[in-house]
């Protein structure tokens, strides 16, 4: 009889053991909420803290981490709580970060992915680091596109001991979103450990090379009880802002003014899948000024998004055109003037959500008359469909209205996607159809771009093939054309092999061999070439101690149909030109307190040579002070004429603890000589609301006076948040 108990005992503690470290796990439910101390002190946790089966994907594909990781889940009407246990000595910790969404390559971190939807497509991710630094992010498309400025409500808490380190998670149900199920809920869910000084990455689920975090269709199952239905909310969250501005006119003093600004974001939640959000009067003070950038093409620069209200939702509104020649909806031409100045925005609504695999997307932005700009309306909307398990389908229309004219680009798009090709391998294919329309002119086949494109995202072969084309008449209004009336051949293959890690060449983690990359680009005009480029990649490695060096060789071939200015009096003639550029990247393990990456550049560049180097130092002297330093220098010699420019920036990031952090970034430009100053404090007293402390200046010299300031603004601005 007790051989028969100890059977059935066994087997019940293996099938319970299967359930928790298979592809299914259970949140407990409770009636009393948690306190997050970090500390798991709760009686909650001893009855459900389990081992976490994590496998690596790094550096010894599909052995078990070095070190155990315990894990619990719970949940009561409002919060979703996880607490983990990372095992390590304590003198291998690394952690250095504090600030919000931090350098995840430098620190041990612990990720939790969430497929709310259980879709297999989208995904929330939370992550920390044993200081109690927090991050967030979403995925999308599978992994396809994330927005990693989301930010939402939620706290984590850390604690370090001898043996380890200890995280509690809580996420309030109000900050995801979800279709509300009746008794058993069911969502998607995964889990990744990177432990730094091993340079290990572990999964629990999709832990294969070809696989990743942000694969949304690899991740196991929870279940869940009781998850609370849908409740209507409405959060208000007010700004103001006091400071003071100055600007210089010429060679006349400082003129002087106050800034003084108030605004309000409302966010209603329709339902557990919809939210809708106002913004009256938004204001995006606090936002970190662009980095100075050396344009040496006769095309326009790209800037990226740094505004929140844009960042937020951003999938939503992707036409799915991909890649940097054309941008169909480009959100820096809302609210900025052609020199990226500021144009007030008087309002924004924004729709956004997912119910029975069909995502919706709608905004509208009202901006205000200035002395510079007229009063414009910017619309979208958008509408996108699932189809089998990982392809989607898609359709958005993006409107521009002012008293000049109304315009409309509007596109369809497709993705094929799927993990198991060829068994388990990653394919993707899709392409989009964009055409634009202004009032007043005619409507034909010119008006219209087109990209097609295939993918073999694996980690021995890595394969892509593109094909564009705009026609005479495509404008987007709300977009970013960096080429025009063109059409545009792309294909690059990486042969990417991994040594035997037990023989001779057993320091590599990986080689990266590129047979070659080839552009060609042509305008439809005469189908005369305007680019080729071939570039050839000799050698790239990667250390399994964190290393990196890749050697480039190019060809290239430009032609120039109308002179331009690469640089102040240079001037590069029409014709055609071809050109021979040698390349080298050399990076070093960015875990330790000291780390650097540089790029070499050399040979011809039109009918002259060029130089150009950059070096980024970076330097943590401790968790609560990091030194960037960034140089960039580029040298042109020509017939005619030469120039030399140095772009340098140090940024020094600081941060007294996971809710009190910001940065001080100082850039210079020799081409302008203008010094630009941008300091930032950041204070969250409790997550949802936030204090900026803001600082900007110009220096600019004057004749005779030397530096001079040329514009300084000094404020501080503070978010509240208030739900009903």
């Amino acid at each position: 009889m007790l051989s028969i108990l100890k059977r059935v005992t066994w087997i019940t503690l293996f099938l319970f053991f299967l359930k928790i470290n298979g592809q299914s796990l259970k949140s407990q439910y409770i009636n009393e909420p948690i306190k997050v101390d970090g500390k798991l002190s709760e009686s909650v946790w001893e009855g459900i803290l389990q081992p976490l089966a994590l496998t690596q994907r790094e550096l010894f594909e599909g052995k078990p981490s070095e070190h155990k990781t315990w894990i619990g889940i719970a949940h009561d009407a409002q919060n979703l709580y996880i607490a983990i246990r990372c095992e390590q000595p304590r003198h291998t910790i690394t952690a250095y970060e504090l600030a919000r969404d931090f350098n995840v390559q430098l620190d041990d971190v612990f990720y939790i992915l969430i497929d709310t939807y259980y879709d297999k497509r989208n995904a929330f991710v939370f992550y920390t680091n044993p200081r109690g630094a927090r991050g967030d992010y979403q995925v999308f498309d599978n992994g396809k596109a994330t927005n990693l400025n989301w930010n939402t409500v939620w706290d984590v808490k850390t604690s370090i001991d001898s043996a380890g380190w200890t995280a509690e998670f809580v996420i309030p149900f109000i900050s995801l979103r979800f279709e509300s199920k009746s008794d058993s809920t069911i969502w998607g869910i995964n889990f990744e450990r990177n432990i730094r000084y091993l340079r290990e990455q572990s999964l629990w689920m999709g832990w294969k090379r070809d696989s990743r975090l942000n694969l949304v269709t690899n991740a196991g199952q929870i279940h869940l009880s009781n998850v609370p239905n849908s409740k209507k909310f409405t959060e208000f969250k007010p700004y103001g802002i006091s400071g003071v501005g100055g600007q210089r006119n010429g060679e006349n003093s400082l003129n002087w003014r106050s800034l003084v600004n108030a605004g309000l974001d409302i966010n209603y939640l329709i339902n557990a899948s919809y939210r809708l959000n106002i913004s009256l009067n938004t204001d995006f003070a606090q936002i970190e000024s662009d980095r100075q950038q050396v344009n040496l093409t006769r095309f326009p620069l790209f800037f990226p998004e740094l505004r929140e209200f844009f960042l937020e939702g951003q999938d939503f509104f992707d036409m799915g055109f991909g890649g940097d020649r054309i941008i169909p909806f480009y959100t820096r031409r809302i609210g900025l003037d052609s020199n990226y100045q500021p144009i007030p925005i008087l309002a924004g609504v924004r729709l956004l959500g997912k119910s029975k695999g069909t995502t919706l997307g709608a905004m509208s932005i009202q901006t205000a008359k200035t002395n510079n700009a007229i009063a414009e309306n910017f619309s979208a909307f958008s509408m996108r469909k699932d189809l089998g398990i990982q392809s989607t389908v898609g359709g958005m229309t993006i409107l521009r209205i002012n008293e000049n004219y109304q315009h409309t680009t509007t596109g369809v798009n497709f993705r094929y996607s799927t993990s198991h090709f060829l068994g388990s391998k990653n394919l993707n294919i899709g392409g989009a159809l964009v055409g634009t329309a202004t009032s007043q002119t005619a409507l034909n086949n010119e008006n219209f771009a087109y990209r097609f494109f295939v993918q073999y995202p694996n980690d021995k072969f890595n394969i892509f093939l593109s094909t564009q084309q705009a026609g005479r008449n495509f404008s987007p209004k709300v977009g970013l054309m960096r080429r025009e009336d063109f059409n545009e051949y792309f294909a690059i293959i990486n042969y990417q092999p991994r040594p035997n890690p037990n023989g001779r060449w057993k320091w590599i983690r990986q080689f990266v061999i590129s047979p070659g990359s080839i552009t060609l680009t042509r305008i439809n005009e005469g189908n005369r070439l305007q680019t080729f480029q071939y570039s050839f990649s000799p050698i790239g490695l990667e250390t399994r101690s964190g290393e990196s060096i890749y050697l480039y060789a190019t060809r290239h071939a430009e032609g120039i149909f109308v002179p331009f200015r690469i640089f102040a009096n240079t001037i590069i003639e029409p014709g055609e030109y071809w050109f021979t550029r040698y390349s080298a990247e050399l990076s070093t393990f960015r875990g330790g307190k000291i780390w650097f990456s540089g790029n070499y550049s050399i040979g011809q560049l039109f009918d002259g040579r060029s130089t150009d180097v950059s070096v980024d130092v970076n330097v943590r002297t401790s968790r609560f002070i990091q030194f960037t330093l960034l140089n960039t220098y580029s040298q042109g010699m020509f017939q005619q004429s030469g120039f030399d420019v140095l772009l340098t920036s140090l940024r020094v990031r600081y941060a007294f603890n996971p809710n009190t952090f910001g940065f001080i970034l100082a850039q210079y430009n020799s081409a302008t000589q203008e010094y630009l100053m941008n300091y930032r404090l950041q204070w969250i007293p409790f997550p949802g609301a936030d204090f900026f402390f803001i600082a900007n200046q110009t220096l600019r010299p004057l004749p005779d006076r030397g530096l001079t300031t040329a514009s300084v603004n000094v404020m501080g601005k503070l978010i509240w948040r208030f739900v009903m």
